[in-house]
């Protein structure tokens, strides 16, 4: 059975439960990376010319199922009304009833019927968006019950949370049952960009990977192994394989534990691997007189690889240049730090240059993208995922909860 992607005309005039994942960074009350809440932008306006009644419902932190002021949504709604130009109202009862169009956040308990009533006497006009779903106990545990209250709102339900889709979850998986459930244009966006890597890739294929944990990513590479021609392995990935090969890594961040899972992928790709040929350390607190370049075998106990050398940096690139499809996740070094951005901005800058015209680039993964936008190579990227967890198992051939709920 095929996914229903929402067209235009599609839904009208009914009463829309739109699960967004808006699990964005919260700095003093407020958002402090909007990416993803812009991403769901085109679908509501698409929902909103059909006509319709828009609830939005997602998520902020790991509360489980506990109420906490800090993973509030309310600054997310406060940046949906700024962005709609809507009057902004914080309520847990009454809902205002006059001509301009406002964006309600609505904080009742919607497990209590007389809650359900009032939010379905809230005009079409305004936008709602839910407190925080995972305040209850229900939501992470998949339960029907509490699916069947989120249902209850709703004449139909449109998944647009690739981020969190790869979760079973009421608002993701057990609610499909209840209700005609349909993509939301970021939903789609991101299957067909990712099933372009998966099942239409060019050759040659790079595959660029980061970050410091090799176990979220291990089922990635081996998959895409298989049709990647060159692997690029950086930050604590790489650190990991000089463990393993015996070199002495000092401080650097490590997934220690793996190092069986470096040997397993080393001997499967081997011809495929590209490890830095040099990287840069300096002591624990970074001193600038500190700083060196030097080889992977040649680092000393009280230093700390903190980035790729100038000479990986060219071999990386070099592979890069010539490719057809180019996947990256994980930055290559602390980017947040100058001078150990280097090796990520300048990366970044190639991956960009050969996107949308020489290779279709895909990019994933919250720091990634952070990467990305500091190097100002958003608009050059053929795709730009919202979800690291749930791009790194779509690439990885794993079947995502929520994408297998709406088939």
């Amino acid at each position: 059975m095929s996914i229903k992607y929402l067209k235009p005309n599609t839904i009208k005039n009914k009463t829309v439960l739109l699960r967004v994942d808006v699990n964005v960074p919260i700095e003093n009350c407020k958002v402090a990376d909007g990416f993803r809440i812009e991403q769901i932008v085109p679908t509501i306006k698409l929902l909103q010319k059909g006509g319709n009644k828009i609830i939005l419902c997602g998520h902020l932190g790991r509360p489980k199922g506990k109420k906490s002021n800090q993973l509030s949504l309310k600054p997310v709604a406060e940046k949906l009304a700024d962005m709609f130009g809507m009057k902004f109202i914080h309520t847990d009862h009454k809902v205002p009833d006059y001509h301009i169009p406002h964006l309600i956040f609505y904080t009742g308990d919607i497990a209590q019927d007389k809650h359900q009533k009032q939010i379905k006497n809230i005009p079409a006009k305004d936008l709602v968006i839910l407190e925080n779903l995972r305040f209850y106990k229900g939501e992470e545990e998949n339960s029907a019950q509490f699916a069947k209250k989120l249902a209850g709102l709703a004449d139909v339900f449109v998944n647009d949370a690739f981020g969190v889709s790869h979760r079973e979850a009421a608002s993701i998986s057990a609610i499909t049952k209840y209700l005609p459930s349909f993509a939301g244009l970021l939903l789609e966006k991101e299957i067909k960009s990712l099933e372009i890597v998966l099942k239409h890739s060019k050759q040659p294929f790079v595959l660029m990977m980061g970050g410091i944990k090799i176990s979220d990513k291990v089922k990635t590479i081996e998959n895409l192994g298989k049709k990647a021609d060159k692997i690029l392995l950086a930050g604590g990935i790489a650190n990991l394989f000089f463990l393993s090969k015996g070199y002495e890594i000092g401080g650097s961040k490590v997934e220690a534990e793996a190092k069986k899972t470096a040997w397993h992928l080393e001997k499967n790709f081997k011809d495929k691997i590209i490890l830095p040929v040099d990287v840069v350390v300096a002591d624990k607190n970074m001193g600038k007189n500190t700083i060196r370049v030097t080889t992977p075998h040649e680092i000393r106990k009280d230093e700390t690889i903190y980035d790729i050398g100038p000479k990986t940096i060219l071999k990386f690139a070099n592979e890069l240049k010539v490719a057809k499809t180019i996947v990256w996740n994980g930055p290559l070094g602390l980017f947040e730090v100058r001078p150990f951005n280097t090796a990520t901005m300048a990366l970044a800058r190639v991956v960009g240059g050969v996107s949308t015209r020489k290779a279709f680039g895909v990019v994933g993964g919250g720091e990634t993208v952070d990467a990305v936008r500091l190097a100002g190579q958003f608009e050059h990227i053929d795709h730009v995922s919202t979800g690291g967890g749930a791009m790194l198992e779509f690439l990885a051939g794993e079947k995502l909860p929520g994408i297998e709920a709406l088939k």
